[in-house]
């Protein structure tokens, strides 16, 4: 069989990497994960999980961004379409991804079926293992990895009697 062809991300953009640049922090922690861990290492491992392995039918998405969305699910324990939100709202987020400012990410469809193939063929702990794969090369690179926090708070003006005593 040939090569393998996949969607190209970003090809012509009108905004090119200028917003990128001026926005999104150099040393945001999406940012190094995308410079600093070998992505294409894992594109020939998870082609076998694509029908056809990438080489017939319409071009798909390169295994590694599929991957790279279903890591922001699991880092910020978030569901697929969640997932799909994020990378199409975030500007780290889309840069993690090498998807043009104004390219829509993956669908959560997309990622959910990719799940199900990777869980499927590999299992639960196949799939955890490859997640820690990433994140033990990212240690290992120097990204800090700490703990998530996530804080939801809404602020409203309520009016309230503040004269009034409690029984």
């Amino acid at each position: 069989m040939g090569e393998a062809h996949f969607k190209e991300k970003g090809a012509d953009s009108f905004f090119g990497s200028y917003l990128y640049e001026r926005i999104v922090p150099q040393d945001h922690f999406l940012v190094k994960l995308k410079v600093l861990v070998p992505w294409y290492k894992f594109t020939k491992k998870l082609l076998r999980y694509y029908r056809g392995e990438g080489q017939v039918g319409q071009r798909p998405y390169d295994p590694t961004v599929v991957l790279k969305m279903l890591l922001l699910s699991y880092l910020y324990n978030i569901s697929e379409r969640q997932a799909e939100e994020l990378a199409n709202q975030n500007l780290p987020a889309k840069f993690f991804l090498g998807l043009a400012v104004d390219e829509a990410a993956p669908d959560h469809t997309t990622l959910t079926v990719f799940k199900n193939r990777l869980l499927e063929k590999g299992g639960a702990r196949a799939y955890e293992m490859l997640l820690g794969d990433i994140l033990r090369v990212a240690r290992d690179k120097g990204i800090k990895l700490g703990s998530l926090q996530v804080l939801d708070s809404v602020h409203t003006v309520a009016n309230v009697n503040t004269a009034k005593s409690l029984p």
